[in-house]
C-alpha cells in the first residue's frame, strides 16, 4: 500500500469504528483498562493505524499499574520500527503522541539530556497539536529545562505557555522545514473544557514560583505565591514553596514553623517525590543556615534514611513509573557532607562527598568542597596561632643548675602536618593534601563559563547534529550568578596556592596568587591571602624585596567575605541565608597584624633588626583592642632581643611565656 492510499484509508474511518473508538476512550479515562482493551481489540483490523497501535500499548502499561516499564520500551521501540517512525523525520503532528511518551519514560529515569533533544523537536509542532496534548509537552519541556537548571529557557517558555492560554491571537512558532499537518484550531479550542484551563492555569504558576525562587528572583517569587495561596487551599506544595521563600530571604525561624506545621501523614500520591524526604532535607538546610550544623547533620541522617527506605520497600521489577527516579541519595549525601565539614567533622564529610562527586563529577565546588576537606584534616584552623596563652610554650627543658642553668627552647611551635615524602599516588581519595590539589586542578577546569559552545560551520542536510554535552555547572544547585562564579573561582586559587606552599612547590603556589590577585573581582578576604601567599612564596624563592611590596599594609582595606549587597539590582532578590562566617582573622587590625609580623620576618632575614624591633611596638600599639597577634610572633621577638644584645629583655619573655 502506498503512503497515500494509506492516509485514505487512515482518513476513512467508519460510523461503528468511531463508535468504538469513543467508548475504549471513555473507558480509558474512567480507568477502566481492560474494558478500553477489549474495544481496542476490536479495532486491529486495522492494522495500518499506529494510532490503534499506539493506544493498545499505552493502555496495557496501565493495566499493569505503570509496572512494567521494561516492557513498554521494548514495545514502544518495535512499534518505532513497525511504522518507520524517526525523530530527525518527524513531520506529522500525529507522531508527536509517541515521542512524547518516549521523552516521559526518559524523564523518570533521570536521562534528561536525551529527553530534552526528543521535546525540543516536538515542541516545534505545539502551534497544530491538540490543545490537551500541547499543554502536557509544554510542561514536559519545562521540567526538564528546570531539572537541568536551565531556568531562562524555562522562564520564556513558561510565558509563551501563558500567552497561549489568556491571549486569543498566540505566537506563531516556527515550524520545521518539512509542512506539518494542521489541524482546524476553532475545533481545538472548543474541546478544551474550562476545567482543564484552570488545571493547567494553576500548574503554570506553580512552576513559574519554582522558577523564579530557582532564579533567586524572590520579589516575582513572592507575588506568584501570593496568588497561588489567594486562589486555592494551602496546599502541601505551596507551603513548601512559601517556607522556600522565607529561607532564601533569610527568616529561618517562619520557615521551619511552615514546615512544622505540615502533617506528618502527608502523601504525594502518584508521585516520586516523598514528604519525610522533602521534609527532613528541608529543615536540615534551615539549620545549617543558622549555623547549627550538628542539628542539620541529624536531619540529613533521616533524610537518607527515608530515601533508603522509600527504595528498598519494593523492588525495581515493582516500581511504577513514577517511582524509577525518586531517590535523592546523592543530593542529600551532598548536603550531610556540607553540613558535617562546617561541623568541623572533615574526615566524615571528605566520605560523604566523596561519594556525591561519583554523581555530580562537573560540579566545580563540589570538587573544592573536597580539597577543603582535605585541608582542614590537614590544619584545622588558624585561630589556633593566634591563641598566645595557650599556644606558647617557649621553655621545654632545663639543664644544669644555678649559675650554669640553661633553658632549651621548643623548636617548633606549630602542629601543622608535614606533606608525605612517602610517594604516595596522588590520584588516592583519601583527605590528604596530594589529593586536594587533584581537587582543586579539577575545580578550576570545570568552572561554569559564559561562553557559548560555537556552532558547526559544516552541517550536513537533512542530519541532525549530536546534542553537546552539557556544560559544567554547579548541579545539584541551582546556576551560580556571576558574583558567585567569581568567588568560586577566587577560593580556587586561594586554596591552590596554599596547597603548594604546604607541598613545597614554591613556583606553583606563586603562580596561583598572582593569579588571584590579577582578578577583575576579589574580596577583602581573598586579597589579604593572595600577598600573604605570594610573599611567602617569595621568601621561599630568596626574593625578598618582591616579598616587602606584597606585605605593604595598604594593600588590604578590608576582609570582606562577600560582595555588598550593592551590587544586586533589586534588592528584594538579595539571598540572606548563608550561615555565619567562622573565619579567621575576624578583623582588619588582626590582619595588618599579621601583615607587619611577615614584614618582620623579612628585615630579621635581610638583618635588619632594628626595624623589625620597631615593627613588633607597632604591633602591640595597634593590638591593645580586642584584637589577636600571631603566636610565632613572641620566638621572633626572643630572637630579635638577643641579637639587639638585650638579654634581660628575652629571659623576662621566656620566663613570662614558659
Amino acid at each position: 500500500m502506498t503512503e497515500k492510499e494509506e492516509e485514505k484509508s487512515m482518513d476513512c474511518v467508519s460510523d461503528q469504528e468511531r463508535e468504538i473508538a469513543q467508548l475504549a476512550l471513555s473507558e480509558f479515562q474512567k480507568g477502566n483498562y481492560s474494558a478500553c482493551l477489549q474495544n481496542i481489540h476490536k479495532l486491529e483490523v486495522r492494522t495500518f493505524d499506529l494510532k490503534v497501535a499506539h493506544n493498545k500499548l499505552v493502555a496495557e502499561y496501565y493495566k499493569n499499574d505503570l509496572r512494567s516499564t521494561e516492557t513498554f520500551q521494548k514495545n514502544l521501540a518495535a512499534f518505532y520500527s513497525q511504522f518507520k517512525l524517526r525523530l530527525e523525520k518527524l513531520d506529522d503532528v500525529d507522531h508527536c503522541v509517541a515521542h512524547y511518551n518516549q521523552a516521559v519514560l526518559l524523564y523518570h529515569q533521570k536521562q534528561y539530556t536525551q529527553a530534552i533533544r526528543i521535546m525540543e523537536r516536538v515542541y516545534k509542532f505545539i502551534e497544530p497539536m491538540d490543545e490537551n496534548l500541547a499543554q502536557q509537552v509544554g510542561l514536559l519541556l519545562v521540567e526538564l529545562q528546570m531539572s537541568t537548571k536551565q531556568l531562562d529557557k524555562a522562564s520564556g517558555l513558561l510565558s509563551f505557555l501563558e500567552n497561549q492560554l489568556f491571549h486569543s491571537h498566540p505566537v506563531i512558532l516556527k515550524q520545521g522545514e518539512k509542512p506539518a499537518k494542521v489541524i482546524d484550531k476553532d475545533k481545538k479550542m472548543c474541546t478544551v473544557s474550562s476545567t482543564t484551563i484552570d488545571q493547567f492555569k494553576k500548574k503554570l504558576q506553580m512552576y513559574k514560583a519554582r522558577c523564579f525562587l530557582m532564579k533567586h528572583s524572590l520579589g516575582a517569587a513572592s507575588e506568584e505565591i501570593e496568588k497561588i495561596e489567594e486562589q486555592s487551599e494551602m496546599t502541601i506544595a505551596a507551603r513548601f514553596l512559601r517556607a522556600n521563600l522565607l529561607y532564601l530571604q533569610g527568616n529561618c525561624e517562619a520557615a521551619m514553623e511552615i514546615l512544622n506545621g505540615i502533617s506528618s501523614e502527608a502523601d504525594f500520591g502518584s508521585s516520586d517525590e516523598s514528604y519525610n524526604v522533602i521534609l527532613y532535607n528541608n529543615l536540615g538546610t534551615i539549620y545549617h543556615a543558622m549555623g547549627k550544623y550538628h542539628l542539620a547533620c541529624h536531619h540529613y541522617q533521616k533524610a537518607i534514611k527515608a530515601d533508603i527506605e522509600l527504595i528498598q520497600s519494593k523492588s525495581n521489577e515493582e516500581k511504577p513509573l513514577y517511582r524509577l527516579g525518586s531517590s535523592r541519595y546523592h543530593e542529600l549525601i551532598y548536603n550531610l557532607g556540607i553540613s558535617l565539614l562546617h561541623a568541623g567533622r572533615s574526615a566524615d564529610a571528605f566520605d560523604c562527598l566523596i561519594i556525591a562527586v561519583r554523581r555530580y563529577h562537573r560540579n566545580s565546588r563540589l570538587w573544592l568542597r573536597l580539597a577543603e576537606c582535605c585541608i582542614h584534616v590537614h590544619k584545622e584552623s588558624n585561630e589556633i596561632d593566634f591563641n598566645i596563652p595557650k599556644e606558647m610554650k617557649v621553655g621545654v627543658e632545663m639543664i644544669g643548675t644555678k649559675k650554669h642553668q640553661k633553658i632549651v627552647l621548643t623548636k617548633n611551635l606549630s602542629n601543622d602536618k608535614k606533606y608525605s615524602v612517602e610517594g604516595e599516588p596522588y590520584a588516592v581519595p583519601v583527605p590528604t593534601l596530594e589529593f586536594a590539589s587533584l581537587c582543586l586542578r579539577n575545580a578550576y577546569l570545570l568552572l561554569p563559563s559564559d561562553t557559548t559552545s560555537p556552532i558547526p560551520l559544516l552541517l550536513i542536510p537533512g542530519v541532525t547534529p549530536p546534542a553537546p554535552p552539557p556544560s559544567p555547572g554547579p548541579a545539584p544547585s541551582v546556576p551560580l550568578s556571576p558574583n558567585s562564579v567569581s568567588a568560586l573561582k577566587n577560593s580556587i586559587l586561594a586554596s591552590s596556592a596554599y596547597v603548594c606552599l604546604c607541598l613545597g612547590d614554591y613556583v606553583l603556589a606563586l603562580e596561583h596568587a598572582r593569579n588571584l590577585l590579577s582578578q577583575s573581582k576579589l574580596l577583602g578576604a581573598h586579597r589579604l591571602l593572595g600577598h600573604l601567599y605570594a610573599a611567602e612564596a617569595l621568601v621561599f624563592l630568596d626574593k625578598i624585596a618582591d616579598a616587602l611590596e606584597h606585605l605593604n599594609p595598604e594593600n588590604v582595606k578590608d576582609i570582606a567575605l562577600h560582595f555588598p549587597v550593592s551590587e544586586i539590582l533589586d534588592e528584594s532578590d538579595n539571598v540572606a541565608n548563608n550561615p555565619p562566617s567562622k573565619w579567621f582573622p575576624t578583623n582588619l587590625i588582626s590582619a595588618r597584624a599579621v601583615i607587619h609580623y611577615n614584614t618582620a620576618v623579612c628585615k630579621t632575614l635581610r638583618g635588619q633588626f632594628d626595624q623589625a624591633d620597631g615593627l613588633f611596638k607597632q604591633i602591640w600599639k595597634d593590638c591593645r583592642s580586642n584584637s589577636k597577634v600571631p603566636a610565632r610572633l613572641i620566638m621572633l621577638v626572643i630572637y630579635i632581643e638577643l641579637q639587639l644584645g638585650h638579654p634581660d629583655v628575652a629571659r623576662s619573655l621566656i620566663k613570662e611565656y614558659s
